[in-house]
């Protein structure tokens, strides 16, 4: 054993103060001389089968418009509790009828991608659960949402055939 007082005291110092730092991780609380700030649960999307649950062929504002596929599923989503669509800065034309509704499907198809956690390309594979989807042909474009488990979908249509069907999920 090193009889090096120096040493002898450096070695309690730095046990007593592992075993310090110990004791704080096991009560849980480490201040470092600072208030405790409450840490604040993350924002959680609702899950897209509460706004299937929500779709209506149907506007709050009670209006149609020539789009009604975005029109009614920006409504599904909002009543879900997606109110961010309401302020988004990838809407660049909403409603008329006062409600603040998405009425063009490449708007909601941007804002699909910016949530997106998951991409599929064609039609999403069975039993995957329910999937934002949006389609398009030359000239057309459509948005749904799609139930892979049941194979229903929410929305003015499902237009399969469409060349471009690209699915996300968050």
């Amino acid at each position: 054993m090193n009889k090096n007082p120096v040493w002898r005291r450096e070695g309690r110092r730095t046990g007593g103060y592992v075993l310090l730092l110990l004791g704080i991780a096991l009560q849980g609380c480490v201040s470092l001389g600072r208030p405790a700030v409450a840490l604040q649960r993350p924002q959680m999307d609702p899950p897209l089968a509460q706004v299937a649950a929500a779709f209506t062929r149907s506007c709050e504002g009670g209006k149609r418009e020539s789009n009604n596929c975005a029109h009614f599923l920006s409504d599904a989503f909002i009543r879900a509790g997606y109110a961010e669509l309401l302020t988004s800065t990838h809407i660049e034309q909403r409603c008329v009828c006062g409600a603040g509704r998405v009425v063009r499907a490449q708007d909601l198809l941007r804002w699909f991608q910016e949530k997106s956690k998951r991409f599929h390309a064609g039609t999403p594979p069975k039993s995957s659960g329910i999937w934002a989807v949006y389609q398009e042909k030359p000239g057309r474009r459509h948005v749904l949402l799609l139930d892979t488990d049941t194979g229903k979908y929410y929305g003015t249509d499902n237009c399969v055939n469409w060349p471009v069907q690209w699915a996300y999920q968050w």
